[in-house]
């Protein structure tokens, strides 16, 4: 009796989530915690064309299991423009929800278009502490494009009874509605059939880009004014991306 009303209430709170999350205004993607299981780049794998996948049947104990796509651009802060040659690194539990140093995690770069994609497993729910609720299933990113804020975020998957106000980790994004994915299932030309997500990203331009577009505004409103003002200007310029690269980086 007391399983089923803890579902029971799984579920409302679930709903709950689901109901208040609207159409996406054209925001920065919200970030989310780091966790404890991120290395370094020397300790991941490259994902590339010959090797996509992320999680998946190169090691026996996930041969069983379908492999899903993970695809996206990588946008700036006007939602228009992609973002090529952006640094994405990618982690993630199994399915049974345990994290390893040696797979299940690597880097890629998005292509001339901004665009992503890695083959997984779906991953798996954890418990934080024993008797806790779940984290809901996710996968970890880190987003690096020049001129623009690193991002840590983390992606989830719509239909998951532990998002939001059930996950685990309280201080955790999960009840924010750009991290939350669609899986569809997609048919291929053989026949065949995946499961795919799409999660794009959108980043926030870093201080140094902002306050070069506010002196480039600037200039473009100098012309015609005499030389030696111009010239200041271009000095004050100088002066201010020193001091942002050295004191923000």
């Amino acid at each position: 009796m007391i399983g089923l009303l803890r579902i029971c209430v799984l579920l409302v709170l679930f709903s709950v989530v689901h109901s208040t999350c609207q159409p996406q205004r054209c925001q920065p993607t919200d970030p989310d915690v780091l966790g404890p299981y991120y290395i370094n780049l020397k300790g991941q794998k490259a994902l590339n064309d010959t090797n996509m996948t992320l999680c998946g049947p190169a090691l026996s104990q996930f041969r069983h299991l379908p492999l899903m796509k993970v695809k996206g651009h990588i946008y700036d802060e006007d939602c228009n423009t992609t973002l090529s040659n952006t640094l994405i690194e990618v982690w993630q539990a199994d399915n049974a929800g345990v994290y390893h140093w040696q797979t299940c995690r690597g880097y890629m770069k998005s292509d001339r278009h901004g665009y992503y994609e890695f083959w997984t497993i779906h991953p798996g729910w954890y418990a934080i502490a024993p008797g806790s609720l779940y984290r809901p299933a996710h996968v970890h990113f880190k987003v690096t494009a020049n001129g623009h804020d690193i991002l840590v975020t983390q992606m989830y998957f719509g239909g998951d009874v532990y998002l939001g106000l059930n996950d685990s980790c309280q201080v955790c994004s999960s009840d924010k509605c750009d991290l939350i994915t669609t899986v569809v299932t997609v048919n291929t030309a053989t026949n065949q059939q995946h499961n795919e997500v799409n999660f794009d990203v959108i980043l926030k331009r870093d201080i140094v880009t902002r306050v070069a577009q506010v002196f480039d505004q600037d200039n473009e409103e100098m012309e015609g004014f005499p030389v030696d003002r111009q010239k200041r200007a271009a000095m004050d310029y100088a002066n201010y991306r020193s001091y942002f690269k050295r004191d923000h980086n």
